[in-house]
């Protein structure tokens, strides 16, 4: 295995163990938002015995929120181990030589690179109607991971061109040889 398939197996389990690790963070930070629901529901308890207390509105935009980012966390946690999958076959093509693995990754990538570029005009939006100092900061954590990720890409796609070229030399190499093989047998001086 030369460098560069070296540094492209480094690229693909960083980016597992990333996922990974962002992973469990979401679910610490799942478990401590539904522990402070659970306290919050004691408190709600509590205020029912007070008689002079109004109920809450189940409908509240706050309710409403809770769930919409219930279905946000499974989604995005679905996204991420759809990554895991794609970096695997990535891993697993460097490793058997199989280009057409790659390109699942390359182009999962391409399309990360399409929706970074969405959130950035998203964000430049933000910039002239919201708060302009948190949007210029996802701007450029944005364009930050959009040069990493654009290198990531180049890495992997030229693995996946050398991969795709041995093919050919191999051929061009076994043809050379079984010419000069058969050059060899039929020259006449061979056999005096």
């Amino acid at each position: 295995m030369n460098a560069l398939n070296a540094f492209g197996m480094a690229i693909g389990w960083m980016d597992i163990v990333g996922v990974l690790f962002f992973e469990l963070i979401m679910f610490l930070m799942m478990r401590r938002r539904r522990l402070a629901k659970e306290s919050e529901d004691v408190a709600l308890e509590a205020a029912m015995k007070n008689p002079r207390k109004t109920f809450p509105n189940l409908f509240s935009r706050k309710q409403l929120t809770e769930n919409e980012n219930g279905w946000m966390f499974w989604g995005y946690l679905l996204m991420l181990n759809v990554w895991v999958a794609v970096t695997l076959l990535m891993i697993a093509g460097i490793s058997m030589h199989k280009p057409e693995l790659m390109t699942f990754w390359l182009i999962w990538s391409a399309c990360g690179l399409v929706f970074d570029a969405l959130f950035i005009l998203w964000w430049v939006y933000e910039l002239f109607v919201g708060d302009a100092i948190e949007a210029l900061t996802n701007i450029l954590i944005s364009l930050l991971t959009m040069a990493i990720e654009f290198g990531f890409i180049y890495v992997i796609y030229i693995i996946y061109m050398n991969l795709s070229e041995p093919t050919k030399d191999v051929d061009l190499k076994f043809k050379d040889k079984s010419g000069f093989s058969l050059m060899m047998i039929s020259d006449p001086n061979l056999f005096i």
